[in-house]
């Protein structure tokens, strides 16, 4: 029986056989991958056959972090720490005071567009502020898998306000119903509180969703712990029992040898943002002992106040260079970091069984990455295999030239296939420019 789609003549690349590259071809059919293997495909196996000669197979990228609110404020946080960001934006509660929930949509839109556009397939949308129901619309048509995070905090400005159960029991079914994982954001190391993390535990017992926080992000949210309770937030958190196989710890870069004992005790999960933790100076994350703990670990962005891009290519390179300058020149492999952006990353959301590998039997969930640009030469699949290396070092999301999700080619040669990316992009850069201008932020050249 034919395939709907056919992918031929790729150098595949993937975590199931040890990333060990061989060129071959993958079948689609119902969006999910049927057949694997090295013969070349023909008109007569597929409904579209695609010629890969000269691309990389490889499944789609996870960013396990990401603020697509943030977005239309891309630059404005340049050359400031978070805390000093915090005091900057404060009188706008980070610009929400001067936006509508229309730009943030667009501006979640233009998030999508550009993970997709650099082969991301997951994302998670740590939302600053509640879109409701417009969340799921926002990501179902880019149509990137991902997941939307609701805050338990109605506004950060009042921490003791808080969400109904209610509300997460409908934003559970929302996401269920759209193929989406629903995590629930419990309070910032500045809001610790017995109370409010007793809530949060208590908002979400018994919903089929996962929890999330800011962990143990930078030092002085590490310092304001110690004088507040003389502990880490992982101890803390663990006191409380809010340390647990449901959580994802977002950054975890404070941490020390008997916190990650105890992540890896508790199941916990984490998502590390290398280039934001360089960026605003947070830190490098230990994540060469996390892995070797057997904790699950992701790759994410963070938001465009911190980081800028949304590139899960340029963390994978800012996850090895930076665990080689704190860690030691092997603390990590090509292969650990290529397993971080695609099946660990999976992993951390609970969905290694449905992605992040090229096997039988998974979503459809895969890219094709330019081959033969000078930059990617030259390249060996065999003997000494450099492909690997290439991935990691040396590609960037501008060589991705197709995303296909669940079968769906969603990006053809460079161009997204669902949304209108120029109409997108321009609202967002209006939204982007008014707030700049309100901000009273000066331009590059005053």
């Amino acid at each position: 029986m034919p395939f709907s789609v056919g992918i031929s003549g790729a150098i595949i690349v993937s975590g199931h056989n040890g990333y060990r590259p061989f060129v071959g071809s993958l079948g689609v059919e119902d969006g999910k991958i049927a057949w694997v293997g090295e013969r070349p495909l023909t008109g007569e196996d597929a409904a579209l056959v695609v010629d890969a000669r000269g691309k990389i197979l490889m499944p789609g990228l996870v960013n396990g972090h990401c603020h697509g609110d943030m977005t239309l404020a891309k630059g404005l946080g340049d050359g400031m720490t978070l805390p000093e960001q915090g005091e900057a934006f404060a009188d706008t509660n980070w610009f929400y005071s001067r936006i509508t929930d229309q730009d943030r949509y667009w501006s979640r839109q233009l998030t999508y567009v550009e993970a997709l556009l650099s082969g991301t397939t997951f994302l998670l949308e740590n939302m600053y502020w509640s879109l409701g129901k417009r969340s799921v619309e926002a990501m179902t048509q880019v149509g990137i898998r991902g997941g939307l995070v609701e805050d338990i905090h109605v506004d950060f400005a009042r921490p003791d306000v808080l969400v109904k159960r209610e509300m997460l029991e409908g934003f559970c079914r929302d996401c269920a119903g759209a193929d989406l994982v629903p995590v629930v954001a419990g309070p910032s190391e500045e809001g610790y509180d017995a109370w409010r993390v007793e809530q949060w535990m208590e908002l979400t017992r018994g919903l089929p969703c996962l929890r999330t926080c800011h962990l143990a992000e930078n030092t002085f949210r590490r310092e304001l712990i110690r004088k507040r309770y003389n502990t880490t937030s992982v101890a803390w958190l663990e006191d409380r029992g809010a340390l647990d196989d449901r959580l994802i710890g977002s950054h975890v870069v404070q941490v020390t040898g008997e916190d990650i004992e105890r992540m890896a005790r508790r199941g916990v999960r984490v998502v590390n943002t290398p280039l934001c933790e360089m960026k605003i100076r947070d830190g490098a994350a230990p994540i060469a002992a996390m892995v070797e703990a057997g904790i699950p670990v992701g790759l994410g962005t963070d938001g465009a106040l911190w980081n800028n891009s949304n590139d899960i290519f340029r963390e994978m390179k800012g996850m090895m260079l930076l665990s080689t300058l704190t860690s030691g020149i092997r603390s990590l492999s090509v292969q650990q970091v290529l397993d971080m952006a695609t099946v660990g990353g999976a992993a951390v959301f609970g969905r290694e069984k449905r992605s992040g590998t090229l096997e039988p039997g998974k979503d459809a969930d895969f890219i094709l990455v330019d081959a033969t640009a000078p930059h990617m030469r030259p390249l060996r699949w065999e003997e000494a295999e450099n492909v690997t290396s290439q991935l990691v070092f040396c590609a960037t999301g501008r060589d991705v030239t197709d995303v296909f999700v669940g079968g769906q080619r969603l990006v053809e040669e460079r161009h997204v296939m669902t949304v209108n990316v120029e109409e997108i992009a321009c609202r967002v850069e209006e939204a982007s420019r008014r707030i700049a201008r309100e901000a009273g932020l000066p331009g590059k050249n005053d």
